[in-house]
């Protein structure tokens, strides 16, 4: 397979942590502490929020021990749209200087983070165990395609190593 990864970008609530924290008692969801260390590329946040701009997402992914994996945070409140809205997208890679060919997108919503990324011709890794189901998703693989579907997060590494020279040897 070809090698065009250069950049990894995860979507928030249900890649990363769990939704519906309360009083910042924040999960990382299944396999996020061990991989990310392991990916040895750029890493962003675009998160799809309603009222938390880049200040708070950055200061949850602190709270969660996982804020320095990630050199850039986008979100809706700041790109003044909501995925799956082009100019969300649009805005996510203006700040990447990534050319949206370039960027793998992690995320967990068919209706909102692979429709939006894959109208633009960003590839996409659905993340399709339980464990990342969110409860408004409305979508199935039959009306929109991701371009890679992922068990487990753990599974990221073996497709990182496939279409990026960005993953790490794996640790003990």
């Amino acid at each position: 397979m070809r090698k065009f990864v250069k950049s990894v970008a995860f979507d928030f609530g249900h890649t990363l942590v769990r939704e519906g924290f309360v009083d910042d008692r924040i999960e990382l969801m299944p396999g996020v502490c061990e991989v990310l260390p392991q990916i040895h590329l750029p890493m962003a946040v675009w998160a799809n929020t309603r009222t938390a701009g880049e200040i708070e997402v950055r200061r949850l992914l602190k709270l969660a021990q996982i804020e320095q994996c990630f050199s850039g945070v986008v979100t809706s409140v700041d790109a003044g749209s909501r995925k799956p809205a082009a100019e969300f997208f649009y805005f996510a890679l203006t700040k990447s200087n990534f050319q949206k060919e370039e960027v793998l997108f992690v995320c967990n919503q068919l209706n909102t983070d692979v429709l939006g990324a894959e109208a633009l011709g960003i590839h996409t890794a659905w993340l399709s165990g339980p464990e990342f189901r969110s409860a408004d998703e409305t979508m199935t693989v039959d009306d929109v395609k991701p371009s890679f579907v992922l068990a487990g997060f753990a599974q990221l590494l073996s497709l990182l190593q496939e279409v990026s020279d960005g993953v790490g040897p794996m640790k003990p």
